[in-house]
């Protein structure tokens, strides 16, 4: 058994050249949390080491590594899951000698697959669950509650007069200006999770075509200033996976996101989905000020030592 091999099957570390394989089955079974996308999780990979394999046709399993931990532990199965493997699987996690958790779980799948979750504690994780807008809420601002957004709006638009432009492969190299001037203006200190973020946004940019993403540029007077990248993640729904501005524009990141919920609304997508917060209080006060329509949960499950089967 090689170093690959983890509850009885053959693992093999996500690559870029299974980009093919993994968009398409990841396309066919979307998921409401935004962790299960190509992208993400080839951008990610560094990170979280993550390997896979189909544990049957249909049927697919990521494994991955939290640190500190140094044990490997599973995004949640993506496909259907069989009574058979189920049983399966539970035995042998059982066997393992740490408790292995399961993250990113959907309450769907808990819902689908009541039976194997019994055999795990369940913890709803706060941090990593995602907000879910009203696209046409982002793009209009409407009613009293986003006073304050319209007034950033509007003070940004006495102060300077801003172009958006969709960003495209061969303006990839307005990004990099635009972290560029970041760098300069903000002295970021790149530790930490923030450090592992600009990483998986550099080999977005990077492989921005490969990864099938989409994204808006906007500019002042020919100087990039802000960008987003986004993509669908099911026929209703865009995650938008990085938005990045100066903070020296004020308002700036009220344009960008409002631009980028008017180009989504205009292609027909009915929701936005902003990501996690990650605990950050700071980050969770931003996100809740624009009145998500949903928090939706994320769950971490724990094996038992002792499954009740």
């Amino acid at each position: 058994m090689n170093e690959n091999s983890f509850l009885g099957f053959e693992f093999s570390p996500l690559r870029l050249e299974d980009g093919s394989t993994l968009t398409e089955f990841l396309r066919n079974h979307p998921q409401r949390l935004t962790g299960f996308t190509f992208a993400t999780l080839a951008a990610w990979r560094p990170y979280f080491q993550y390997e896979w394999t189909f544990a049957e046709p249909g049927f697919l399993l990521i494994s991955c590594i939290l640190e500190p931990n140094p044990h490997r532990q599973l995004l949640q199965p993506l496909g259907l899951l069989s009574e058979g493997t189920a049983r399966m699987l539970t035995a042998r996690m059982a066997e393992l000698p740490y408790p292995l958790k399961i993250i990113g779980v959907s309450d769907s799948f808990l819902r689908d697959y009541p039976q194997f979750a019994r055999d795990f504690s369940v913890w709803e994780d706060r941090a990593v669950s995602n907000y879910l807008y009203s696209a046409q809420a982002l793009a209009q601002l409407p009613g009293r509650k986003y006073a304050k957004k319209r007034n950033l709006l509007s003070q940004a638009s006495s102060l300077y007069r801003w172009s958006c432009e969709p960003l495209t492969a061969d303006r990839i190299d307005r990004c990099y200006a635009v972290l560029d001037s970041i760098m300069a203006e903000e002295s970021p200190q790149m530790e930490g999770m923030l450090k592992r973020e600009w990483a998986a946004l550099e080999c977005t940019l990077r492989h921005f075509e490969e990864f099938r993403q989409e994204g808006l540029l906007v500019s002042v007077g020919g100087k990039p200033v802000a960008f987003s990248i986004y993509e669908p993640i099911s026929p209703t729904t865009v995650a938008i996976h990085f938005e990045r501005a100066l903070r020296s524009y004020k308002g700036l990141f009220q344009v960008i996101n409002s631009e980028t919920a008017k180009v989504v609304l205009s292609r027909g997508f009915e929701f936005i989905n902003r990501e996690e917060d990650l605990g950050d209080a700071g980050l969770r006060h931003t996100k809740m000020s624009y009145y998500p329509i949903e928090v939706v949960p994320a769950y971490e499950l724990t094996c038992k030592k002792n499954p009740e089967r």
